[in-house]
């Protein structure tokens, strides 16, 4: 099991766990993917402008629920794909966790922004997590 991780889990990693999760459902890959937030609050839907720019690639993120990092046991991971380097900091330096698990993806929160900000930050995840999907069928 893989997750994705941003702040809020509301925006970006809800995005990346479900774009993942279809691309490796669709492929028949063994791995699936969640995601959690490093100040989310549990059970929080995914952002409306998320769901909506999920939904025009055909993916529902509608029943969405944000989780915490401590929802996990985050050593199950066999690899964390974080959305900024401030989010590796936190999971390596305060956390512990060891750095060759972590990946940053380099997108930044759209959160607030224009549904425009949306598909661009969706587009970009889309194309880190094709990306991932290959390693995984190598």
């Amino acid at each position: 099991m893989i997750a994705f991780v941003c702040t809020g889990n509301t925006c970006r990693s809800p995005m990346a766990e479900a774009i993942f999760n279809k691309i490796a459902e669709e492929k028949d890959l063994p791995v699936r993917a969640v995601s959690f937030g490093l100040a989310a609050v549990k059970g929080m839907p995914a952002s409306k402008q998320s769901v909506a720019v999920c939904q025009e690639i055909g993916i529902d993120l509608s029943g969405f629920q944000s989780h915490f990092i401590f929802d996990y046991d985050i050593a199950d991971f066999e690899k964390i794909y974080c959305m900024s380097d401030e989010h590796r900091q936190i999971l390596t330096q305060s956390i512990g966790l060891p750095a060759e698990k972590v990946e940053v993806l380099d997108v930044a929160d759209p959160y607030g922004r224009s549904i425009e900000i949306y598909r661009m930050c969706r587009d970009l995840i889309q194309t880190a997590v094709e990306e991932i999907v290959r390693q995984y069928e190598d």
